[in-house]
């Protein structure tokens, strides 16, 4: 009974302290994804990114971190047209932000946005615009880089809407790309 306490403190103990490892191991394979991104390394940023990601989970570091995980490694299985995988990784992300945030979040649009994206990619244009819809309200919220990819993917399904003769809901979207 004794040797059962004794293993059972020191695994306490233990796992106490694999906490700070795994921040610092997912912090680190984090940074490794960025810099193979931007390097156009598109294969070993999606290892690194997915080694970040499987850190969170064995250290238990929060869905806050998860979520932002998540969003990274989908963004590279995106760029690696890996978009049914994106799209999973996205919606985990999605649902994490959507108990945690408020409904004008800019982090879930973010992820509405980039979700719409992916579903493009696989010709799901109808959900795609469900989602930019969504996204319409917070669009102004958004600066640099993200307006300027908002508005670009407004555009598109603008397009796309024209050509199933949704006229309406495209000339929404036209309208608020411009406004960005």
């Amino acid at each position: 009974m004794k040797n059962a306490l004794i293993i059972l403190l020191f695994t306490l103990l233990i796992a106490g302290c694999a906490n700070p490892i795994n921040r610092a191991t997912s912090d680190n394979y984090a940074e490794i994804c960025h810099i193979a991104m931007s390097e156009g390394q598109l294969d070993d940023a999606e290892q690194a990114c997915y080694r970040a990601l499987v850190n969170v989970d064995w250290g238990d570091l929060g869905q806050e971190l998860k979520s932002q995980r998540l969003y990274n490694l989908a963004l590279i299985k995106r760029r690696l047209a890996k978009f049914q995988e994106a799209e999973d990784l996205l919606n985990q992300s999605l649902t994490i932000e959507e108990r945690f945030s408020q409904p004008s979040s800019l982090r879930i649009g973010r992820r509405e946005v980039e979700l719409s994206v992916n579903l493009a990619a696989q010709g799901k244009w109808t959900d795609g615009s469900r989602l930019l819809e969504r996204v319409l309200p917070i669009a102004k919220q958004f600066e640099g880089q993200d307006r300027t990819w908002t508005s670009e993917v407004l555009r598109q399904y603008a397009d796309q809407l024209r050509k199933t003769n949704q006229h309406d809901l495209a000339s929404t979207f036209e309208k608020k790309a411009s406004e960005l």
